[in-house]
């Protein structure tokens, strides 16, 4: 069995810091939405082999990965101080990387990325290049304020998506109500996220929600949106005409009100560590939705 030299071992850590910093599951998980979305929903009179053929479809989806991965690099270089008391171990592995070697990648990343969306169509370069200033000021600038962060974070992770539909020019007034689902059921993981990182904001003097209107009003928040989820899942079950609608209207509904549940009969921390793994699997129901729809 062959055993890695120093030089090699560090260029491995390196590499898993990178990936640990980009979140790469994040990134996997939004490829795989474009193309569930470009397949099942954007081109329903197609195979799903004839949409797979598209090289610019490819070249789409090529691009959000490395703008979005981008994102994150820079989003980890502002949020450092923060990171480094809610979550210390993985942020000192974290840096392994340093910081200039981050900004260099951040702007490779983003020069491929603009460059593959030139590649798909001005069309899609014109939205890359507005979504990726759109990560950064987002980093640099709107996660300070409170509110208006959660907004942008939960719409920027629609947009993302949702830069298919811009490709195949194909919008419904029920995918526009299913996005607003998804942009609020994001909203309401981003209040949770606060919550969690509540500590690190107030010792780095970054305002959010919870530091500026106290955790109680946070909770409230949440269950605040939680009813216009609901209410918007009831207006998509009226107008929709999927087998599995019902189903998957239910199944959100109650997942929405558990993780309410648990985030207000709960002062530990293990609460908002669950209400937010009940809004991750909410996340992967609404793809495996769209696959069976």
């Amino acid at each position: 069995m062959a055993v890695l030299s120093r030089k090699n071992r560090l260029i491995l850590i390196k590499v898993l810091g990178l990936l640990s910093i980009i979140r790469w599951p994040n990134v996997v998980f939004t490829a795989l939405a474009q193309y569930v979305a470009a397949i099942y929903v954007f081109t329903p009179n197609r195979t799903w082999w004839n949409v797979l053929s598209e090289l610019n479809l490819h070249l789409l989806v090529a691009s959000s990965v490395f703008i979005i991965a981008a994102g994150f690099i820079i989003n980890s270089f502002y949020d450092f101080e923060k990171d480094l008391i809610n979550r210390p171990h993985k942020t000192l592995f974290n840096r392994v990387v340093s910081k200039e070697f981050c900004l260099t990648t951040y702007f490779v990343f983003n020069g491929i990325g603009l460059a593959l969306a030139f590649a798909a169509s001005w069309r899609v370069l014109l939205f890359f290049s507005a979504f990726s200033f759109w990560l950064w000021f987002y980093s640099h600038k709107v996660q300070k304020i409170p509110v208006l962060r959660e907004v942008v974070a939960s719409t920027l992770s629609v947009v993302a998506v949702f830069s298919v539909a811009l490709y195949y020019k194909h919008f419904t007034w029920i995918m526009i109500v299913y996005g607003a689902i998804i942009m609020t059921v994001l909203f309401n993981r981003e209040i949770i996220k606060d919550l969690k990182n509540i500590t690190g904001d107030i010792a780095v003097g970054n305002e959010s929600i919870s530091t500026r209107w106290g955790v109680k009003t946070s909770k409230n928040l949440v269950g605040l949106v939680s009813v216009i989820i609901v209410g918007l899942l009831l207006v998509f079950y009226h107008f929709s005409k999927g087998d599995y609608t019902l189903y998957f209207t239910i199944g959100m509904s109650f997942t929405t009100l558990i993780a309410w549940g648990i985030l207000t009969t709960s002062k530990r921390k293990k609460a908002m560590f669950w209400a937010h793994r009940l809004y991750k699997l909410m996340m992967a129901a609404a793809i495996l939705y769209l696959i069976i729809y």
